[in-house]
């Protein structure tokens, strides 16, 4: 029997012989536990520590028993507090026969250690037989099946470190504790014990009554309590035939929501890691479906509960989800990722699955695309859907071609998306006969697509007529064509006057231009065309290169057109007139242009171009007059920008510009005309006098 001396923080061991003797030869520098802690030994009449260097389990057991303990093995420095004073002994090494520390093997030159080197034992209170160690206990928490796996060695309760354990060491445990076999459980799942961690690297071949019987290591100085031992044991094990019931935690839909399975007797949830729509169809198929898919996470409500199978994969013929390959080892998956499926309401003939349908407004050959796909209606992703498979579908729906129509026109839909990364050729004579994904977890209802199908597909020369949307003039407002067999409108984006020369010679007249969007009224419909490109050869605007895809395109873009009403020979084009009040030879000076008389609009226009106009009129020669002294005009501003050299016989025959879409008639040109021309030196008088009172009086005009 050991008694104790010393304080209660630290107190001294010595051996009941020790005592008898009254020569005191080791002794145990303990904590809050007396039988654990630094050993001590006196030698040469003084006390002192051994270094840790070579002193194993063998050595320690010798010391222990020294100390009246029945054995004991070695503890790690990190749990032995430093000595102080002399390092009495290193290197020590008992082959275990030895009924003294003294009597083994040692050197007492320490000269090399440290007291962070001092030796530690751990003394056992009793050394049952082999047939009595290692009782075992769950310390559980709401579930008594499921917690930390503790053993009673050497007479204490201790935990076991995770290192190296797995579920064969969990079934031997399990069934060590009455269960039929069990698994081992995630270290984030248990409770961190105290005390002693007794044994680690357990490894057992599964055959064993206990799990003392496998093999093990008592050296658990590197384990920490974060990482203790949990089971999970299993309450039955039905045989492999009854194994694997299946249900559906469902919502709104009977045949959609998170798959559950019955293992080991008990329900619980599958990780979607690696599930996929082959796993989904025989879980399905085991459930009494046709088959089915996998739906994405999100959608799935997260379940409680034991996660009971990962990584499952089937290969489509199993009548069982439990006969695929699969772990049962979910430690790292959360209920964030149970698997969720969508079984398949009726699994059709090939022939008779895909059918369409359009959900729509106020026009019935527009709107959503829907299709029935394995017995339920849902929509489809716009994810790589484009205007052939548009034409596919609407050509399914009985129309004769179609196109696709921007999302922002689709009003969403609800339920399921059924297929997505939709590609045809354009043979095709069913939407489902084109390549696709059914995939479609990626894709919201924000992208549902839309298809417009056309009326009618009349042949090439038939397709394209034009019309003007006009105003208070009947040659100039905004252009629709009849496309598909519908009236719409042209976007503008790349809309020029070529373009529009070709549109106003289709509708009839020698020639025209575009006119700004502002003066053009915005349409209503179908945005049917954009970005026209002509040469100017073509006898019909449908002719010319185009896109059909305006969905970037608003009304407020609508293309106009101003069609000429004659074409005049270029030396009959350019006839001018001034427009006076009460001085005939001053006045707003108009063009007839393209057979419509016009305004031009005053930007660089000078005294050259005004004289150049003159000369036209029959004077001899003029100046442009302030456009605060001209009365605005109305109608068409046809010129601008013109530049004349001033030798010119017709105003026509300078450079300018016929875009006029900056301009308003507050800039109408106006010129005055001189009435004779005595001579050259006398115009220039007069100029110059002109000029100087424009600089005494700034605001009657600028002279450039």
């Amino acid at each position: 029997m050991a008694v104790h001396t010393g304080t209660m923080s630290e107190s001294i061991v010595i051996s009941a012989v020790q005592q008898k003797k009254m020569k005191v030869f080791l002794r145990l520098i303990t904590g809050s536990d007396s039988k654990k802690g630094r050993l001590e030994i006196n030698y040469k009449g003084e006390w002192g520590t051994i270094c840790s260097h070579g002193f194993n389990h063998v050595d320690a057991a010798v010391a222990c028993r020294q100390l009246g303990y029945c054995s004991g093995q070695r503890i790690s420095n990190n749990y032995v507090n430093d000595g102080i004073g002399n390092i009495w002994l290193v290197d020590i090494h008992c082959s275990g026969s030895e009924n003294k520390l003294i009597n083994c093997t040692y050197s007492s030159d320490a000269s090399h250690c440290s007291h962070e080197y001092d030796v530690g034992v751990h003394c056992y209170l009793s050394c049952p037989a082999e047939e009595d160690e290692g009782l075992l206990r769950l310390i559980t928490g709401s579930d008594s099946k499921k917690g930390r796996l503790e053993i009673n060695y050497k007479g204490e309760w201790g935990t076991i470190c995770s290192h190296g354990f797995n579920h064969v060491d969990a079934a031997v445990a399990c069934r060590q504790l009455g269960y039929c076999s069990g698994q081992r459980i995630s270290n984030n799942y248990v409770n961190d014990g105290i005390g002693n961690i007794w044994l680690v690297d357990i490894h057992c071949s599964g055959s064993e009554n206990k799990l003392i019987n496998c093999t093990y290591s008592s050296d658990a100085s590197h384990c920490s309590h974060g990482y203790d031992v949990g089971v999970h044991c299993y309450l039955s094990c039905p045989a492999e035939e009854d194994e694997g019931l299946l249900r559906l935690i469902t919502g709104s839909a009977s045949n959609k929501g998170r798959l559950e399975i019955n293992y080991k007797g008990e329900w619980g949830t599958i990780c979607s890691h690696g599930f996929n729509h082959v796993d989904a169809a025989v879980a399905c198929r085991q459930l009494g479906y046709c088959s089915g898919q996998r739906i994405p996470n999100k959608y799935v409500d997260d379940g409680s509960g034991n996660i009971l199978l990962v990584d499952i994969h089937c290969s489509g013929s199993e009548n069982k989800l439990i006969n695929c390959t699969y772990s049962s080892d979910a430690s790292h998956c959360s209920h964030g990722y149970d698997v969720g499926v969508h079984c398949y309401l009726s699994c059709p003939a090939e022939e008779d699955e895909g059918l369409l349908r359009l959900i729509t407004g106020s026009a019935s050959n527009k709107g959503r695309l829907e299709i029935n796909y394995k017995g339920e209606w849902g929509t489809i992703c716009s994810h790589g859907f484009n205007h052939v498979d548009a034409a596919v579908a609407c050509r399914q729906l009985g129309y004769c071609s179609g196109q696709r129509i921007s999302n922002n026109y689709v009003n969403d839909g609800i339920g399921n998306i059924w297929l997505v990364d939709i590609h045809c050729s354009g043979s095709e004579n069913k939407l489902i006969n084109c390549t696709y994904s059914s995939d479609a977890s990626h894709c919201s209802h924000g992208y549902d697509v839309g298809v417009h199908c056309y009326l009618s597909c009349p042949a090439e020369e038939d397709e394209g007529l034009l019309r003007l949307i006009t105003g208070s003039a009947s040659n100039k407002g905004r252009l629709e064509i009849n496309y598909k067999g519908e009236w719409g409108t042209i976007c503008s984006h790349g809309f020029n006057h070529v373009d529009a020369a070709v549109a106003c010679r289709q509708l009839g007249y020698c020639s025209g231009q575009r006119i700004p969007n502002k003066y053009v009224d915005d349409g209503s419909g179908n945005i049917l065309l954009v970005d026209i490109h002509c040469s100017g050869s073509e006898n019909k605007l449908i002719n010319c290169t185009y896109s059909s895809d305006a969905s970037h395109c608003s009304h407020g873009y609508d293309v106009g057109v101003h069609c000429y009403l004659s074409c005049p020979a270029e030396d009959d084009e350019g006839r001018l007139r001034l427009i006076s009040n009460f001085v005939e030879h001053k006045g707003r000076l108009e063009i007839n242009y393209k057979g419509e008389w016009g305004t031009i609009c005053h930007t660089r226009f000078d005294h050259v171009d005004a004289a150049v106009a003159c000369k036209q009129l029959g004077y001899c020669s003029g100046e442009m007059i302030p456009s605060n002294y001209v009365d605005d005009g109305q109608g068409t501003i046809w010129l601008d920008d013109i530049h004349c050299s001033g030798s010119e016989n017709k105003l026509i025959n300078c450079t300018y510009s016929i875009d006029t879409s900056h301009c308003s008639h507050w800039y109408d040109v106006g010129i005055d005309c001189f009435l004779n021309c005595s001579t050259e030196n006398e115009v220039n008088s007069v100029l110059d006098y002109k000029q100087l009172l424009l600089i005494a009086v700034p605001t009657i005009g600028v002279l450039e």
